[in-house]
């Protein structure tokens, strides 16, 4: 049976939670904390059938928190960046090879279409502009000029 989108971001956060676990960070200890909660109320929710959304939306937010926890890894102490983020790509790419590759496409569809549809995908650019910012790239234009233009309409 085919997974669902739900069904693979709930197991990559929880290969996320484990893995992390074992960086050592205190920094993470507390966001790791909050993931293991979620987690755990999710379980509750499915194993008792009384979802309160729709598992496409709790799967959005799965995919958000995944995609948010790079960037608070790049902030953690330099000690431990380098193993985290081998925890990180490795857990997530032994659930879903083509993850960051999916990813990397709706960003670059959401920058070709030249308009942001849905919060998902704000935050979604949003991630991906904390990763280029600087640079000056026509990239980092766009999705400043989307993600403005967004935030002033939404």
């Amino acid at each position: 049976m085919r997974k669902t989108k739900f069904d693979v971001n709930y197991e990559i956060c929880q290969k996320l939670v484990a893995a992390l676990s074992e960086v050592g960070s205190k920094e993470l200890a507390p966001i790791l904390e909050g993931f293991s909660k979620s987690i755990d109320q999710i379980s509750r929710w499915v194993i008792d059938d009384e979802l309160p959304v729709p598992k496409s939306e709790l799967a959005k937010g799965l995919e958000q928190g995944i995609n948010d926890l790079s960037s608070l890894i790049s902030d953690i102490d330099p000690e431990f960046r380098t193993n985290a983020f081998r925890a990180y790509y490795e857990s997530v790419n032994s659930v879903s090879p083509d993850y960051f590759e999916k990813l990397n496409s709706k960003i670059q569809h959401i920058l070709k279409r030249g308009k942001i549809k849905t919060e998902s995908e704000f935050y979604l650019l949003r991630n991906r502009l904390d990763q280029i910012e600087g640079k000056g790239t026509q990239e980092e234009k766009t999705a400043y000029e989307l993600l403005g233009y967004y935030e002033t309409n939404a």
